[in-house]
């Protein structure tokens, strides 16, 4: 996608979470609605029930089968699009017909290889620099990050696909609203867990996180000032679940969820 200048199992032992902090003024969270593991034709049914009930979405993953996982929130929305089971150069058209009628993409998903390779996306419109790229490599990924962050953009949305020995980056860059970013891939699971600690131990958390085919992570870490958050890696769709249930009953919901070969990983927030 070119860049666009103008508005355009059970839980892993290594599975890690920021103790939740209380905010000073506690709100309802929003209505929302959150799945996964669902075939195309239950995304598709999903996708219909969802809309006409008043929902939008806010974040979707396409892993292999393919499978998919989104979360739907309910209220007022600028406008949206939602799109699945496309290839590489179905991305590319969506994305530029989406881009000539004002909307941006918010959550790009991707999963297999090559010809092979299957994308979800979410879009919607608002105004705003940003850019967004897919197929990069590891150090294709590692070089737009460092240029948009010289240019004043953060990553919002990244997920990884391709094959174990030939990771592939999709990813959104949006305007920076201000505080300082970070950004990291190719990670192990241990090594991810070092990340959280010294990030969070900075005063960053994570906003993006993604799985690849190879179980690395890769992430996005802002330092937003936001104290009750959660996130974890590691689970299988029973431990995603599991963890959601947990959460939910505190009053946080997820913001961004992301799967490949069965692991999830997943942030949640508190409104």
């Amino acid at each position: 996608m070119r860049t666009v200048g103008k508005a355009a199992v059970v839980v892993s032992a290594l599975a890690t979470a920021v103790a939740l902090a209380p905010v000073a003024q506690a709100q309802a969270a929003p209505a929302f609605v959150a799945y996964h593991g669902a075939t195309p034709s239950q995304q598709t049914a999903n996708f219909t029930k969802l809309r006409d009930q008043g929902y939008h979405p806010v974040t979707v993953n396409v892993s292999e089968g393919p499978r998919y996982a989104a979360v739907w929130q309910k209220g007022s929305s600028p406008g949206w699009l939602m799109y699945q089971g496309m290839s590489a150069s179905g991305l590319q058209s969506r994305f530029d017909a989406a881009l000539a009628k004002g909307y941006q993409p918010i959550s790009i998903s991707g999963t297999g290889s090559g010809s092979d390779a299957v994308f979800a996306a979410v879009f919607e419109k608002r105004s705003g620099k940003f850019f967004a790229r897919h197929g990069l490599d590891d150090a294709q990924f590692a070089a737009a990050n460092r240029k948009a962050a010289d240019d004043g953009y953060v990553l919002s949305s990244v997920d990884v696909y391709g094959t174990a020995g030939d990771r592939r980056y999709v990813a959104v860059w949006t305007v920076n609203p201000g505080g300082s970013w970070y950004f990291s891939y190719g990670k192990s699971a241990a090594a991810h867990r070092a990340e959280f600690d010294k990030r969070v131990g900075a005063g960053y958390r994570p906003t993006s996180v993604a799985v690849g085919p190879d179980g690395t992570y890769a992430a996005a870490w802002r330092k937003d000032g936001l104290k009750s958050w959660a996130h974890y890696i590691g689970m299988t769709a029973s431990g995603y679940q599991s963890r959601f249930d947990q959460l939910n009953a505190k009053g946080l919901y997820p913001v961004q969820v992301n799967a490949e070969n069965g692991v999830y990983t997943a942030v949640w927030v508190k409104n």
